[in-house]
């Protein structure tokens, strides 16, 4: 950024002040009689003299304190701005900046930025970025993530992977905005992108968090995608957390309805006889069970429907029937 010029620790200019007026009025012109010039040079001597010879650092620190707070005040400004979506606030807050002789740095790009982004302008956003990289200035971990974020909520997926690949050249690490990339995804019902987003940063070695895993798997699950649940599943457990009663209870939705009862009798029997209390089937796993043998139409399958009910009944103190469970 421009700075203030430093001023001068010789003597002429020593004598100058910053309050210009105030000296003026105590160092009154010389008159050109012969008999006040040499008292007036001494009075200028002794302040020669007695000028302490850090003046200059400390002008220059006054001067550095001066452009602190001003680039603080423009930064508060334009933070509120950008709170707002408001861009064109933003930019105008920036060409001030710039007026008053201050290089808008990184946290400037990542308001305008930002602001873009709340504003679901991905377009806008992305040429600020570029901006950014043109003036040399190298951008914020939270400005690559705004971007994935924006892309992300209008189904732009390539265009956030790439968000994410600049940032692995820039040494961040991208496991934030992964996460981001692929819950928005999510969020926003471009569910298959989540997938293949998910899949290949698992496969590079990031892990999810419990949200995003639980979020995968029932999310699949409701659109039917058994085998993608199935995959996030056996990812989270090769990230050390095992499966519990939830996930499979949302494996047993989409296997009631698939025709094969015996593929949700096999899911709830890895339920119930898996060892772990984390694991064991509850009233839901036993609806959807059921739900999957009354639904076959391969063969009476009232039997098998009697037995699972004898063994709610067997489990009473864990599982009770409720009213899904009779109807």
């Amino acid at each position: 950024p421009a700075t203030m010029a430093t001023p001068s620790t010789s003597a002429s200019t020593a004598a100058s002040s910053a309050f210009p007026l105030t000296t003026a009025a105590r160092f009154p012109r010389a008159s050109t009689s012969g008999t006040r010039i040499p008292a007036l040079a001494e009075r200028r001597r002794t302040r020669r003299r007695r000028l302490p010879e850090g003046s200059g650092g400390d002008r220059s620190a006054a001067a550095g304190a001066v452009e602190k707070g001003l680039r603080l005040a423009f930064l508060e400004q334009l933070a509120e701005r950008a709170r707002a979506a408001d861009a064109l606030g933003v930019a105008d807050t920036i060409y001030d900046m710039v007026a008053a002789g201050l290089s808008p740095g990184p946290r400037s790009f990542h308001g305008l930025v930002a602001a873009h982004a709340l504003a679901g302008d991905a377009e806008g956003a992305m040429q600020t970025l570029r901006r950014e990289l043109s003036s040399g200035v190298r951008p914020l971990h939270e400005t690559f993530v705004a971007l994935v974020r924006v892309f992300a909520k209008k189904g732009l997926s390539t265009r956030a992977m790439e968000i994410l690949a600049a940032m692995e050249r820039y040494k961040y690490d991208i496991r934030k905005a992964w996460l981001v990339l692929v819950e928005e995804l999510v969020r926003n019902h471009y569910l298959e992108d989540a997938n293949t987003v998910f899949l290949k940063g698992a496969k590079g070695g990031l892990q999810g968090t419990d949200d995003l895993y639980d979020l995968l798997i029932e999310e699949d699950c409701k659109a039917g995608d058994h085998s993608n649940a199935l995959t996030v599943a056996y990812q989270m457990e090769a990230a050390g957390r095992m499966a519990t009663t939830f996930h499979f209870n949302c494996l047993l939705s989409v296997q009631a309805t698939c025709g094969i009862p015996e593929i949700a009798f096999s899911t709830y029997e890895n339920m119930e006889y898996g060892g772990e209390d984390y694991m064991k089937p509850d009233t839901e796993s036993y609806n959807w069970v059921i739900q999957a043998f009354t639904r076959a139409t391969s063969h009476d399958r009232a039997p098998d429907v009697a037995e699972l009910l004898g063994m709610m009944v067997e489990d009473y103190k864990r599982v009770q029937p409720n009213a899904r469970t009779y109807a």
